[in-house]
């Protein structure tokens, strides 16, 4: 059965929140690309090293934030959530009608 897992990078409890210098808007958006980009290898890189590809049959796009929707087994979102790199969770479904 195949589910929707949602992969974000794990992250370190924030600091004291300070408000970034103003930028120009493209270039921080082209630099959120990258990063959105580099995530997406991490973790295609992960699935490969670890043969869970098999077991995979879609990956997202990179964004503008680092976040790879998959459609997986179970057994690659438990593999996910095991990694300390990776937060890895069930995207949630519900019923329209």
């Amino acid at each position: 059965m195949w589910i929707e897992t949602i992969v974000m990078p794990r992250e370190e409890p924030a600091a004291e929140y300070r408000p970034a210098p103003q930028r120009d808007r493209s270039a921080a958006h082209a630099a959120a690309c990258v990063m959105g980009e580099q995530f997406r290898d991490t973790v295609l890189s992960y699935l490969q090293s670890h043969a869970l590809m098999d077991s995979v049959k879609w990956v997202s796009a990179p964004g503008s934030i680092p976040l790879v929707t998959l459609h997986c087994t179970s057994n690659v979102l438990e593999q996910l959530q095991r990694e300390p790199r990776f937060e890895a969770g069930r995207s949630l479904t519900f019923s329209v009608y």
